[in-house]
């Protein structure tokens, strides 16, 4: 084989390679939202929480027929703080010299000053507790809690891992920061414990189980390399 035909070998082994690691990458990344996604679909069926004498560590005081979905810890309470404001429309005058290193200012203004505006702010950091009733947070400085017979809507922030809690005995609305690696399993127990609270759970697990059946659709091609892997199961 000569000079050019190695290279041009060498090269098609190469895309190869890249190919079957793209294969597995893309493999491995669905095997793993699907198996989440499965026990999403476990817990919304089985799971109801867990009641205060099997969580001696809680440091919540628990109603009666109250039950814990999950407590995570190291989050931030965020609230809406106000930014900096500013003075729009205003002019700096003029200024003509009188004599030598004498100079004399006419008018001026600061105009208007306006607020800055109120952007999401953490301002503590502590604990999350997740109940079939309500969400409570515990700080350092604060706490807050939100009664699910209060709430008036919840919103999950598309880009960051923080979800605001609108509630009618609060004016503002305010919410909590969590990481990015806990950020599916605390939204999915946030929507579990309002189905539970809801008595909706039977929903909750028909469109689960739906968004998996659509999932499983998409499910790509089993690389050789990770043929070792159980299938998924049904």
């Amino acid at each position: 084989m000569g000079f050019l035909e190695k290279r041009r070998a060498h090269k098609a082994e190469e895309a190869a390679q890249r190919e079957a690691a793209q294969r597995s990458a893309a493999y491995s990344a669905w095997y793993e939202e699907r198996t989440q996604l499965a026990k999403m679909v476990d817990d919304a069926s089985t799971f109801r929480g867990v009641p205060r004498a099997e969580a001696p560590d809680l440091e919540v005081q628990l109603r009666k027929d109250e039950r814990v979905l999950g407590v995570l810890r190291g989050c931030s309470l965020i609230e809406p703080r106000r930014g900096p404001g500013h003075y729009q429309g205003g002019y700096q005058g003029f200024s003509f010299k009188v004599t030598k290193g004498i100079r004399y200012h006419v008018g001026g203004s600061r105009g208007t000053f306006v607020q800055g505006d109120e952007r999401p702010t953490p301002i503590d950091d502590g604990t999350i507790t997740i109940t079939t009733q309500r969400v409570i947070f515990q700080g350092m400085k604060q706490a807050r809690e939100w009664a699910f017979a209060k709430l008036l809507g919840m919103q999950h922030d598309p880009k960051l891992p923080w979800t605001a809690l609108q509630v009618s005995n609060r004016q503002k609305v305010s919410g909590f920061l969590y990481d990015n690696e806990h950020a599916a399993d605390i939204r999915f127990r946030l929507t579990l414990a309002l189905a539970i609270y809801n008595d909706d759970t039977e929903a909750l697990v028909a469109d689960l189980k739906q968004q998996l059946a659509e999932f499983d659709s998409d499910r790509p091609a089993l690389p050789e390399e990770l043929s070792a892997l159980p299938p998924a199961a049904d």
